[in-house]
């Protein structure tokens, strides 16, 4: 079970006010999917965010659960990214910057 950003957030530049910036940080579009792990990129980035807490395996069965948890994600993706600056560690700041990078392929 993986959840992970289908739309990522806009560019912030410094010069933005705090209200446009929560604005375009609005624009995240979560999903939830299970995927075979053997089709899992691993990457050195860590990402300390408890899903678990938010989805459930069987709120992935009904149609109407399943948005209700991408709505939970996604107000918890938005908290992450609005408040990036108070992780703790290095290694965890860089993987939320990572995690909310769109993917250069």
């Amino acid at each position: 079970l993986i959840a992970g950003l289908a739309q990522t957030p806009r560019k912030v530049p410094r010069h933005m006010s705090k209200a446009k910036v929560e604005k375009r940080s609005k624009v995240m579009k979560p999903f939830i999917k299970y995927v075979n792990v053997r089709h899992i990129f691993p990457t050195r980035y860590v990402v300390d965010l408890d899903i678990k807490k938010v989805v459930d395996e069987a709120d992935l069965i009904d149609a109407e659960r399943k948005i209700s948890c991408k709505k939970e994600l996604k107000k918890l993706f938005e908290d992450r990214y609005l408040n990036q600056k108070e992780v703790t560690s290095e290694k965890k700041a860089a993987g939320s910057s990572y995690f909310f990078q769109k993917l250069r392929f």
